[in-house]
């Protein structure tokens, strides 16, 4: 079937092939790139920019919808696909995409289209592309097919030589393809008046926090997996003045005012208030492999982290771990419940630990990532963008 699939898709884009290509499109299955998008409309206004998701976009892309030059449109693996999104991609002189759509490596591209990658994280220290260890049990044809996909990108948007590696190798690419621009969405981590605006914004809403000691548990995403916190995670030990806020992925948002409810020492906060927001306001952060790790190594305010990996066997062998994990990460890794709650009663100096993993995934985000990028990308494309 996925064969068909892909057969249909280069037809397809071979019935448009001669289309000239003017169109701007992005990509979008996570929310997390608003800001970028935003500018990118602005500066090609009054083109309109075409966003299309494979998620409800009325539910978490607020920040589109007062931009006028913004066509947000919702798209899945059925007939609008052949009918308007691959004619839209075969007019389109420059494409963006935030993760890895299958029918990219149909098209029949040009030397007028561009197709880039803009990643939904910072960072990885899941495993992703050919480190994935379902991607290993694929037959030989499917893995051509995520080979000519990844092979369809013209550039590949990164912040580090960590990252630019990552891409390279789980992507298996030469690295030409490797643009060390900065990673757009790390701006406003550096932006002191974003920073301080926030900051007034929670504790506005919320002044009964103001003055304690806010500590983030924010895990990643298991597919298909209903969240469930770790063995004995009841038996949890808060030292006195800290608050442990849970913030849980956007699909599953919903369950944390559940455990608000079944376990005291959790605090749920509205989920208007964004994960980014809530960074701002942090002492001390708790992951597990969430490349949010990267983010928060960028702000001030960030005193401690820890990555809880207390079902690390299990997850490397499910989903996949970068190969270095243990190496570069032993310093701050939490195995159980007990060590979690010692971590939270003696801190330790973190400065220089948080200091190196800054400097080795955010080499490049010094504040100016999404102007450089834009800059390169329209002066690639040959977009006709004002300069607004």
């Amino acid at each position: 079937m996925k064969t068909i699939y892909m057969f249909l898709v280069r037809v397809c884009s071979l019935l448009f092939i001669g289309q000239r290509k003017t169109a701007v499109t992005y990509l979008m299955s996570f929310s997390n790139n608003q800001e970028f998008v935003v500018r990118l409309a602005k500066k090609i206004a009054p083109q309109q920019l075409n966003v299309y998701t494979d998620f409800d976009h009325q539910q978490r892309l607020d920040q589109l919808h007062s931009v006028s030059n913004i066509h947000l449109q919702t798209f899945g693996n059925n007939l609008h696909l052949f009918l308007n999104l691959i004619p839209l991609l075969m007019r389109s002189q420059l494409i963006i995409a935030d993760n890895y759509f299958p029918f990219l490596g149909g098209l029949v591209k040009t030397k007028k289209m561009q197709i880039v990658q803009l990643w939904h994280a910072n960072g990885a220290i899941k495993a992703f592309g050919f480190s994935d260890p379902t991607t290993e049990k694929r037959g030989t044809s499917a893995q051509l097919r995520f080979q000519r996909v990844y092979n369809s990108f013209d550039d590949i948007i990164v912040g580090s030589e960590k990252m630019a590696d990552a891409f390279q190798i789980n992507y298996r690419l030469d690295g030409h393809q490797i643009k060390r621009l900065g990673y757009p969405r790390t701006d406003k981590f550096s932006d002191e008046n974003w920073v301080t605006a926030v900051q007034r914004k929670f504790f506005t809403a919320y002044p009964n926090l103001k003055g304690k000691r806010l500590i983030l548990y924010a895990p990643t995403y298991r597919k298909d997996v209903t969240f469930e916190f770790a063995p004995h995670f009841d038996q949890l030990v808060l030292p006195e003045n800290a608050v442990l806020i849970l913030r849980l992925h956007p699909h599953l948002q919903a369950l944390e005012e559940t455990w608000e409810k079944k376990l005291p020492f959790i605090t749920a906060i509205d989920p208007k208030i964004t994960t980014d927001e809530l960074l701002t306001v942090t002492d001390t952060l708790i992951t597990d492999y969430s490349s949010i790790l990267f983010d928060f190594t960028l702000l001030k305010n960030a005193h401690n982290i820890g990555l809880f990996a207390f079902d690390q066997r299990e997850f490397d062998a499910t989903v996949g771990l970068q190969r270095d994990f243990e190496t570069e990460f032993h310093a701050i890794l939490i195995r159980n419940v007990k060590q979690l709650s010692n971590f939270f009663a003696n801190p330790e100096d973190q400065k220089q630990t948080i200091a190196q993993i800054n400097q080795n995934w955010n080499q490049f985000n010094d504040g100016q990532a999404t102007e450089r990028t834009l800059n390169y990308l329209l002066e690639r494309s040959g977009s006709h963008a004002s300069q607004n």
